[in-house]
């Protein structure tokens, strides 16, 4: 129960972003979710859409370098302790969380977040385990 993730390498420049936003905006991209991690000289432009593989062919027809991987978007209720009910047994596990978003569910108003690990199958598994709800593609 994968969600796809786009990872779009930018160059830290002024404009990088804007002209990555412009181009998806014109492909008639939606995107759901997104992170951004820098350093002074590049980024990481991570984002969630409806339609991964468009999002990365317009991209890469416009020179950038774009990959698709997959994250796993667990559900969190609003409540206290609801992030910590799934970060807790992934932890527990001895699984590597590589990095996370956390962003709005589309159909109703739920906390949702995208978790990269070192052990994707381990973790789901563990997570549905636990009673936690995973989000699909079509679900986001």
């Amino acid at each position: 129960m994968f969600v796809k993730q786009v990872s779009v390498f930018m160059e830290n420049k002024a404009g990088k972003l804007g002209n990555i936003t412009g181009l998806l905006r014109k492909g008639n991209i939606d995107i759901r979710a997104f992170s951004i991690a820098d350093t002074t000289e590049f980024g990481i432009f991570r984002i969630i859409v409806k339609d991964p593989m468009r999002a990365v062919e317009i991209l890469r027809e416009n020179n950038m370098t774009a990959q698709v991987n997959d994250v796993i978007v667990a559900v969190m209720a609003d409540k206290v302790g609801a992030f910590d009910e799934v970060v807790q047994p992934i932890c527990d596990a001895g699984i590597d969380i590589k990095y996370l978003y956390s962003f709005i569910g589309e159909k109703e108003a739920t906390g949702r977040v995208a978790i990269c690990v070192d052990d994707m199958k381990k973790a789901i598994a563990i997570l549905r385990e636990r009673g936690v709800e995973l989000s699909t593609q079509d679900t986001i």
